[in-house]
């Protein structure tokens, strides 16, 4: 069971980091350069991720808010489907946050957390106006 252990925490960490480039491109200016005067420091990168998280989940909104307005007749499943996201992030982050029970666990959390978030306010614009 140990050399399994290893083995899922460099399966979740390889998931995240593909997954990230993806994301990257909707992240803000602001973040990549918190990230590098960090320097590393857990606590100060938390805090850029969270700064972050929360431009990218106010874009979530903006984007779930379109896509209902651009899909009416979708507008229950659309609801639906959302609601079961949420649950699905929050729980998969969670597992991934656990893995190692070290401290890097907070860090591959809230990573989780503003890689999912974003890329799923992508997918909302997908179904929003396509005008924009």
């Amino acid at each position: 069971m140990q050399t399994i252990k290893p083995f899922l925490l460099a399966t979740a960490l390889c998931s995240l980091s593909l997954g990230a480039n993806a994301a990257d491109e909707a992240y803000s200016a602001t973040y990549g350069s918190c990230m590098d005067a960090s320097q590393g420091v857990t606590a100060k990168m938390l805090d850029c991720i969270a700064a972050e998280t929360k431009l990218q989940d106010a874009r979530l909104n903006r984007e779930y808010q379109a896509a209902m307005q651009a899909q009416k007749a979708w507008q229950p499943q659309l609801r639906a489907v959302q609601r079961h996201w949420i649950k699905y992030r929050d729980a998969d982050c969670a597992f991934v946050g656990s893995l190692t029970g070290g401290s890097i666990d907070s860090l591959n959390r809230a990573s989780c957390y503003l890689e999912k978030t974003a890329q799923r306010a992508d997918e909302l614009a997908r179904l929003g106006p396509q005008d924009r």
